[in-house]
């Protein structure tokens, strides 16, 4: 069923004239005629009864009418939600972010964000960057904020801050006077370690390997901000993207290792071919590097 044929009915029972439906809906009058009978046809009833000087709707031209009206303020509503999509006032995004991005920008964003998009709903989670490679690879994440994915795992990656690894340690620890601290000083220290899988995680433990050194008497704890008041109170030392440590926590010291330089990039991870999800995803994503790229102007 053709729903201009609908439209057409629709138009015709409100007129109560063929001409009037004509003029409201700029077609010429055949057209209306013709649509109607084709209609009339289909259904195999008669809609109007033609007889009178005004047409009246038969009994099925009114049971016809209930539900033409149903079915057009579906379709109008349809469109609607369909142009508010594209458009980014509407829809439900799905967001996965590694630590620090999450505890350290996640709240501005937010904040900047629903202000522009208040019907947009968001899940937010906060997991790590094997995670978040692997959700969004298989659609359950429309956008992620890591470090980079493998070249192979058919998602695009762009990088926001590229951040070194410093070593944070409680004041008053040996090594807060040390001019230079090497790997080999942190061998029998108690290091607070992320809990794997983690990219931090792999490259200290990788640093270590390279030298031969063990991460001995390691605690290991599922959160940044957990590990840094873990150092601040005494419990051990961690190795950390700086960014975590801006502003330095109160009771510790940041410090940088002269035998160990590694910069972690981290950035906006999407499917390389991306569904089609308005501008509110694009939006977000903005959002993001605004805030980052304010924070290290200011920094």
């Amino acid at each position: 069923m053709d729903l201009r044929h609908l439209q057409t009915f629709k138009a015709i029972a409100e007129e109560g004239s063929f001409v009037q439906a004509a003029d409201r809906l700029q077609y010429a009058q055949s057209t209306i005629t013709l649509q109607i009978q084709q209609l009339e046809e289909e259904l195999g009833v008669m809609l109007f009864d033609r007889q009178r000087r005004k047409i009246q709707l038969t009994r099925a031209g009114h049971a016809l009418l209930q539900h033409a009206v149903q079915v057009l303020n579906q379709m109008e509503q349809m469109q609607q939600d369909l142009q508010d999509l594209a458009q980014g006032e509407s829809g439900h995004l799905h967001v996965g972010l590694i630590e620090p991005i999450a505890s350290k920008y996640l709240a501005q964003v937010l904040h900047v964000f629903c202000e522009r998009y208040p019907r947009i709903r968001l899940t937010i989670e906060v997991v790590s960057t094997i995670t978040t490679h692997e959700k969004v690879a298989a659609g359950e994440l429309d956008l992620g904020i890591s470090t980079p994915p493998p070249s192979n795992a058919g998602l695009s990656f762009e990088p926001l801050v590229t951040e070194p690894m410093v070593l944070l340690i409680p004041q008053q620890h040996p090594l807060e006077q040390q001019e230079n601290i090497y790997l080999r000083d942190l061998q029998h220290q108690r290091i607070l370690l992320t809990n794997p899988p983690c990219a931090y995680r792999t490259a200290i433990e990788q640093a270590f390997m390279a030298q031969g050194i063990s991460v001995s008497s390691s605690i290991e704890i599922g959160s940044l901000p957990a590990i840094k008041q873990a150092v601040q109170g005494g419990l051990g030392i961690a190795l950390l993207p700086y960014i975590s440590t801006r502003p330095t926590p109160t009771g510790t010291v940041v410090k940088i290792l002269a035998d160990w330089s590694l910069h972690l990039p981290m950035g906006l991870i999407k499917r390389a071919v991306p569904l089609a999800q308005g501008k509110a995803l694009d939006a977000l994503g903005t959002c993001f590097k605004q805030a980052i790229a304010s924070d290290y102007a200011i920094a």
